[in-house]
């Protein structure tokens, strides 16, 4: 693995997570008349209130994983380094 694939690997990682602690409250703010006004939400609504509820479930899961993930991957990547063909 390069340093080039484990800084992309890490971005991305850093980018879901910060993901996970954002969709709830974004979640909460746009669709927050739907549960005021106790009607019926469409499909999609509720789709997006199940994934609010597994990103508030597992955040600080995937926050607390994300930094050891990250020095594996360039720990990973330091090993390889000299391996390339």
């Amino acid at each position: 693995m390069r340093y080039r694939t484990a800084g992309i690997l890490s971005a991305i990682l850093i980018v879901v997570n910060v993901g996970m602690f954002s969709l709830p409250a974004a979640v909460g703010a746009v669709f927050l008349p739907y549960m005021e006004r106790g009607v019926d939400p469409p499909i999609y609504v509720k789709i997006l209130y199940v994934a609010s509820e597994f990103c508030n479930t597992w955040k600080w899961v995937a926050a607390l994983l994300t930094p050891p993930i990250v020095v594996v991957l360039f720990v990973i990547a330091a090993f390889t380094k000299g391996t390339r063909a």
